[in-house]
């Protein structure tokens, strides 16, 4: 808000002085509330790109992670938004161990994960033809993929491969 208000003095500054010409500062950018989740995840196949951190929530695109507060026999899910390279494209992840067991590597079948677009109509999912290899470290706040995902649009398995690690902290 400051910030704001010091441009609002900088332009009004610069009328009273008479200058013809007024340069425009950028807005701040929208702080994000999760922190700095950075992202190191690596995608190859239908939709190759790097995503190395997550974007501001803005409406339905919100971004959450049950981390922590996880407890034996519940569900741990985190879910994101990230821009893949500099495209600026937005894209959606989703982690989910429907039966979480503590912090440790779940396999094929035990955790569920999701890559979409934004309005959700390019969508890729691991299934029971999917290998999947994820940890989640004592934090519960991040951890390391491997898994590879079906086209939801065409059924192809391992059409989407995506590696690196994740992060749910600030």
């Amino acid at each position: 808000m400051l910030r704001v208000a010091g441009i609002v003095a900088l332009i009004v500054l610069a009328t009273a002085c008479e200058q013809t010409t007024a340069q425009t500062v950028a807005s701040p950018s929208p702080v994000i509330a999760q922190g700095t989740w950075t992202e190191g995840l690596t995608f190859t196949g239908d939709m190759p790109g790097q995503m190395t951190g997550i974007v501001a929530d803005s409406g339905d695109q919100l971004s959450a992670c049950t981390g922590s507060k996880s407890r034996v026999g519940d569900v741990w899910s985190d879910f994101f938004y990230g821009t893949m390279d500099s495209s600026g494209q937005v894209w959606g992840i989703v982690f989910k161990v429907q039966n979480f067991s503590g912090p440790g590597t779940y396999a094929t079948g035990a955790i569920t994960v999701e890559m979409h677009s934004l309005n959700a109509t390019q969508v890729w999912l691991s299934l029971d033809g999917d290998k999947t290899a994820f940890t989640i470290d004592r934090s519960q706040q991040s951890g390391t993929l491997d898994a590879t995902l079906t086209n939801a649009t065409t059924g192809k398995t391992a059409a989407e491969h995506v590696t690196g690690q994740w992060n749910c902290r600030g």
